[in-house]
């Protein structure tokens, strides 16, 4: 078939999206202080005489938003285009493949700015030849309101939430969090020096450590500062020294992550799941912020999808609606496209509060019979 690209861009420009260019070098500190370890080691790192990682373009949506915010703070519409480069891809995948999308940065009606960007994505896909896509959709802020209207310890909702969308190493985490005294087994072999550290203050035992590595004439670590390395330490501690939450708390976390039933049907599982523990008012809302986008969902004609609340993106900054759109005929070759919210990556990086983005890509490549 022709190349789709010109013409999925070019009915993003009539939607009223500006297309950006993105240097294909850009500084390793965004990706791995938001998207975590797992993403680092799949990105092409080098260094320069100076001492600074840099990192070709693993995705687009960090720079944009970091360009949006120098040039453009209340927001706006943006399109990109252009490889993206990924260490471990899988088995005959190329380490560079093309990507287009959009970000919508700014508009406050949250559950018809979903909407449109699921819609959008769609309809490039439609381009590439998919006219009858598999849609997953997950809710992160679901998970997130669950955890706080439990009160589990901060500390365990940090490891959780950074687990979030890996399902069997969060049902882990949440058997460990059994286990008295150091049980997680990303500690074991470092029980005594943890322990001790648990019984220091947390700002002690950051500025302690910070301070050893700066004696060492340590600066950075695989792209990480003396402080982050410190507050990872201090987490650490943390996670070995605070108290179990109780069973019946550990068993509503696993009876979220086991919904997975089509869209239409999410909301009485969740209403459900509400009833049972309580009907905590954080809970309710995020309940309710679900069933309001799902309506919209199904108004405008994207709600034969499927709602799976474990899933979530591997990129660290999504906190809200996430979705990936598969080819039924070619399960194997993953997500076409996907996308979703991350409100808290713009509030990160110091946009006005309350500020709200979502956005989606598309992988080109994936496609049948596509190739650039």
């Amino acid at each position: 078939m022709s190349d789709p690209v010109p013409a999925a861009l070019e009915a993003l420009r009539a939607a009223g999206f500006t297309a950006v260019d993105v240097p294909v070098l850009l500084p390793m500190e965004d990706f791995v202080r938001i998207s975590g370890e797992e993403f680092r080691r799949r990105i092409f790192v080098t260094t320069d005489a100076s001492g600074t990682d840099w990192c070709l373009r693993p995705e687009f949506t960090i720079p944009v938003c970091r360009r949006m915010l120098a040039g453009a703070p209340e927001g706006g519409r943006w399109s990109y285009s252009g490889r993206i480069f990924r260490n471990g891809r899988g088995a005959g995948e190329s380490h560079e493949v093309w990507q287009i999308g959009a970000e919508i940065i700014g508009r406050q009606d949250v559950a018809a700015a979903d909407v449109e960007t699921l819609t959008l994505a769609l309809d490039a896909c439609r381009r590439f030849g998919l006219s009858e896509p598999a849609v997953t959709i997950g809710d992160v802020a679901l998970f997130s309101a669950l955890l706080e209207a439990l009160e589990v310890p901060p500390a365990w909702m940090r490891r959780l939430g950074a687990l979030f969308g890996d399902p069997a190493r969060v049902i882990e985490t949440l058997d460990h969090m059994a286990e008295r005294q150091h049980g997680y087994s990303g500690f074991s072999g470092h029980g005594e020096i943890v322990g001790a550290l648990s019984r220091f203050p947390a700002d002690r035992v950051g500025a302690l450590f910070a301070d050893i590595l700066a004696i060492a004439g340590v600066q950075t670590v695989g792209g990480r500062s003396t402080a982050e390395i410190a507050e990872r330490v201090v987490e650490q501690a943390m996670l070995a020294a605070e108290e179990l939450i109780p069973e019946a708390h550990a068993r509503a976390i696993r009876d979220l992550l086991a919904i997975e039933t089509p869209l239409a049907e999410a909301g009485a599982a969740l209403a459900a799941l509400s009833v049972r523990v309580g009907r905590p008012a954080r809970f309710e809302a995020a309940v309710a912020a679900f069933d309001r986008r799902a309506a919209a969902l199904a108004a405008a004609g994207a709600g034969r999808a499927v709602f799976s609340a474990t899933f979530g993106r591997k990129l660290g900054y999504y906190d809200g609606f996430v979705f990936d759109v598969h080819d039924p005929e070619r399960p194997a070759v993953g997500q076409v496209a996907g996308g979703g919210r991350y409100d808290g990556l713009l509030a990160g990086f110091g946009a006005a509060e309350g500020t709200r983005a979502v956005g989606f890509s598309v992988w080109t490549e994936r496609f049948r019979d596509v190739t650039r």
